[in-house]
């Protein structure tokens, strides 16, 4: 039948990929709202752009600091059983704030403590979750099924803004926690579905030394230069670009003058914008050369940050949205292939776990780029990121393409 020849939907026809989907789409949803819905949480408690920075440092640090550690525990156990026991606590986590927020006991420390907690659950369950994918399908298959799972991002980033202001206007800001609490646990009962037996460890890490077994990655990673050049890039990016995400309530308020309308508004241009691109990945981006996309997306990316960091670009922010959403799905997405389709099976885990360090490295560009925008302005804040971003990623870029164009 003709349907079998598209590769996206071989991949959904099989049951392990297919929950494991599922599971991703509920578990993104909450994501999505979780982390926008704290960053407006704090800026209906506090108007300091400092302090929007912390409740993202905070849930960060801990994936900068102990993401490593995660991606030893991903290789050394069952990385299914491991991601049951994150998504069942994180379920718990959120509840726990939308009944602080009902109750009216919730204040910016609580909050910050509760995004460490947070945050030290995604350092374990990060790097279990992302290499999982390669156990549950073949290597011609890999590059959809990154895509294919990229597409969760995408549609959560359309229904979470779709539904945000509503529900806050409704329901509150407890509606939201409440409800990520719940998706939450529909990705746990996902999960639980999914066959244990095929994420056992391949390769049984049978010393206890910590030190050594993170050391003998570290020595991979240095003789892999592919590897070591995007993560470095991914990590230096995370401190800049990577953490503008945070400005995007004091944009709302201080810039456009907005409610939780407009906050959500701007989110959903970017949710479309990524779901285009990870539904262009989807259908070429098996034919596409990876790192030549990864590269120029990458500058376009940061180009867009520097043109939005002027007045021209706030004047037209909503289109400068919707391009640096698409660059930046179509950027990382690229990254994330390249690394899965190089690495051993073995150091997965572990090189995954230092690829989420650019995400971790947020926990010190968040603090940065908050007090950036406090000191000096929100715009010198973003045109900063971006110019710093698109030197990194020239030199980096440089260099992957001169040896693999």
């Amino acid at each position: 039948m003709i349907y079998k020849n598209f590769a996206f939907v071989k991949l959904m026809l099989a049951k392990e990929y297919r929950l494991f989907w599922i599971a991703a789409f509920f578990s993104n949803m909450g994501m999505w709202a979780l982390v926008y819905g704290r960053l407006w949480l704090m800026r209906t408690m506090t108007d300091s752009e400092i302090m929007l920075g912390l409740v993202s440092s905070a849930n960060l640090a801990p994936v900068l600091l102990l993401s490593i550690f995660g991606g030893l525990i991903a290789d050394k156990y069952n990385r299914l059983k491991i991601l049951r026991s994150t998504r069942f606590l994180f379920s718990i986590m959120t509840l726990l704030t939308g009944f602080l927020i009902f109750f009216k006991v919730m204040n910016p420390i609580i909050l910050i403590l509760i995004s460490t907690i947070t945050g030290i659950l995604l350092a374990i369950d990060i790097p279990s979750r992302s290499s999982m994918i390669a156990k549950l399908v073949t290597k011609d298959q890999l590059a959809t099924a990154i895509s294919m799972y990229s597409i969760v991002f995408g549609v959560s980033a359309i229904v979470g803004p779709s539904l945000f202001h509503p529900i806050v206007n409704y329901f509150g800001l407890s509606g939201i926690f409440f409800i990520i609490g719940i998706f939450y646990l529909l990705t746990f009962v996902t999960l639980i579905k999914m066959n244990l037996s095929i994420h056992n460890p391949t390769k049984e890490i049978k010393s206890y030394k910590v030190f050594d077994e993170l050391y003998i990655a570290a020595k991979y990673l240095v003789k892999t230069p592919i590897l070591f050049i995007i993560l470095s890039i991914g990590i230096l990016e995370g401190i800049t670009a990577g953490s503008i995400d945070v400005l995007i309530p004091a944009i709302t308020t201080d810039i456009l003058n907005g409610t939780s309308k407009t906050y959500g508004n701007l989110l959903l241009i970017g949710g479309i914008s990524g779901l285009f691109s990870t539904s262009f990945l989807i259908l070429y981006g098996d034919k596409i050369n990876k790192y030549t996309f990864y590269v120029f997306s990458g500058l376009l990316y940061c180009l867009a940050l520097i043109i939005l960091g002027s007045n021209f670009g706030m004047d037209k922010i909503f289109y400068i949205f919707f391009i640096i959403a698409a660059a930046r799905v179509i950027h990382q997405t690229m990254g994330t292939t390249i690394i899965q389709s190089r690495v051993k099976e073995e150091f997965r885990g572990r090189v995954l776990s230092i690829l989420n360090l650019s995400w971790g490295a947020g926990a010190i560009g968040s603090v940065f780029i908050g007090f950036l925008a406090e000191s000096f302005s929100i715009n010198f804040a973003i045109f900063f990121a971006g110019v710093i971003s698109f030197i990194v990623l020239s030199i980096g870029g440089f260099a992957i393409l001169y040896k693999y164009k």
